[in-house]
């Protein structure tokens, strides 16, 4: 269903299926690993090596952040390319 139509909303798919919106978000979210990106349904694509490195990289940034305090958060740039 997602597949066919990926801007289907969790309300389509709960009313199709006849069940609740919370059973259809987490069939969605938690059993099919989807996430909605720029109104469309796309799958969870993460490998365990990315998720790794996304550790990595959060812990390295705790331990600057407690050796720098808030002017190591004035120095980071973000960006978001959805």
């Amino acid at each position: 269903m997602i597949r066919a139509n990926r801007r289907i909303t969790i309300d389509e798919v709960a009313e199709e299926l006849g069940i609740s919106h919370e059973r259809a978000q987490n069939i969605i979210h938690d059993i099919l690993r989807y996430r909605k990106v720029s109104a469309r349904w796309v799958p969870r694509q993460l490998t365990s090596t990315h998720q790794e490195q996304r550790m990595a990289v959060s812990l390295e940034h705790l331990v600057r952040y407690r050796e720098d305090g808030n002017d190591f958060l004035f120095r980071i740039v973000t960006g978001d390319e959805t």
